[in-house]
This record gives C-alpha cells, structure tokens and sequence, in this order.
C-alpha cells in the first residue's frame, strides 16, 4: 500500500504534473507537493471554496456532484478531482496534454482508494 505522499510523488513524477496537493472539502491539507513559490494552505483554502462552489451551482442544475473540473489561467491548468470526502488538485501548465493527466490523476485516485484513508468515487 502506498502512502499519500508516494502517491503524489508518482503523480508529479509525470512530466506534465507541476505540484498536487490532497484537500478536504474544507480546505485543510492532507498532503502536498507542490512548489514554494505555492502556498499549500492558502492553495488549500482557496480551491475548497472553488468546489464548494462548483457543487452549489451544479445541484441548482440537478447534478449531484463533479468528479473532475479544470480551470483554466494564462499560464496553468488546474485540476479538481473529486475523492468523496476530499478533493484532489493538481497544477499543470497550460500546454499540458488533458489526456496524460487524466490518467496519472485517475491513477494517482485509484490508488488513494486502496490507502483505505480517503473515500474515492
């Protein structure tokens, strides 16, 4: 069984994977890999109201939940994925190839699951 830590390691490993970190739905960090130039906690922080949100609005639409979202800036893409009790983000740059991280990040959710910490969907 890895670790969370493993985990993130291999998912950043990827060559288009910048940083990730594991948030719960309140935006306390479980596990981080990202940059220093980042912030865990205020990334943490501020992507938890970004899911929040994104299931506010989609439950007005009749959706139950997201399982992944991206956003989009100048420079990066920013990945959400939804594991249950926590969310996934991880941090690309904007030239990322959708399909390479879709996998490492289904990979990277697969694994979580059997950690057994984390619930997965």
């Amino acid at each position: 069984m890895n670790s969370l830590k493993s985990v993130l390691q291999t998912l950043c490993a990827n060559k288009y994977v910048n940083g990730a970190i594991i948030i719960t739905k309140d935006g306390m960090v479980i596990e981080s890999k990202i940059d220093e130039e980042f912030d865990s906690e205020t990334v943490g922080a501020f992507m938890s109201q970004v899911a929040i949100t994104i299931k506010n609005y989609l439950n007005g639409l009749g959706y139950d939940e997201f399982q992944r979202y991206i956003l989009l800036s100048d420079r990066h893409k920013i990945y959400l994925m939804d594991l249950g009790r926590s969310v996934l983000v991880s941090l690309t740059d904007r030239e990322s190839d959708p399909g390479a991280v879709n996998i490492a990040l289904f990979q990277a959710a697969n694994e979580i699951k059997k950690s057994e910490r984390l619930d997965v969907q």
